[in-house]
């Protein structure tokens, strides 16, 4: 008897065992490699058959008001994508991080996006609760495209995806982020304070 499992169910079973592993088991094999660049010239990893380094694909999806929206309409700033949901432990953890950012170095051209793969009353309930200072989206099937397209083949969460002014993808981070490994990344890219 062979068993077949839907795009859906394994993506499900997927973030089901990231989820319990805490999200970091996953997040080891997805280290970018750091190239020597010259000086002033911004820090991209190689694409390695991934998106970094190459246009971010247009995604559309639905505000919590149920409008769609393009990662396009964010162009011109350092668009900072965080994949959740609030059943996972990790993404929100990282959450009050992302809240933070947005704040601090939003003055640097940040722009934090969150894309919950949820249900958008749970997600409204979440972000008034926590008090987000940034936009959010929501979906369940259409998100789980929209990371496909992002690079996360996987389905599983946290994920993020950092996307230049430019709209070049310049980071994607399989698991959890901490403060430390967020600030070296936005003082990786980000322009410096002046």
């Amino acid at each position: 008897m062979s068993a077949v499992f839907s795009r859906q169910a394994l993506g499900a079973l997927l973030i089901a065992v990231v989820a319990a592993s805490g999200g970091y088991g996953v997040a080891r094999h997805f280290q970018p490699v750091a190239p020597v660049i010259p000086e002033g010239v911004p820090r991209v990893p190689p694409a390695n058959g991934a998106l970094e380094g190459r246009p971010a694909p247009e995604v559309t999806l639905n505000d919590l008001d149920g409008k769609p929206r393009k990662l396009s309409e964010w162009r011109g700033r350092w668009l900072l994508v965080n994949f959740w949901a609030t059943w996972c432990g990790p993404c929100m953890e990282e959450i009050p991080l992302l809240i933070r950012a947005q704040a601090e170095q939003g003055a640097r051209g940040l722009q934090v996006l969150g894309v919950a793969m949820d249900d958008p009353e749970a997600v409204r309930k979440a972000v008034q609760e926590m008090g987000f200072n940034y936009p959010t989206l929501a979906g369940d099937e259409a998100v789980l495209t929209a990371m496909e397209s992002l690079g996360n083949s996987l389905g599983a969460i946290p994920y993020t995806v950092l996307i230049g002014p430019d709209g070049l993808i310049r980071h994607l981070e399989m698991g959890g982020i901490d403060a430390a490994k967020l600030a070296m990344l936005l003082d990786r890219f980000l322009p410096a304070e002046g």
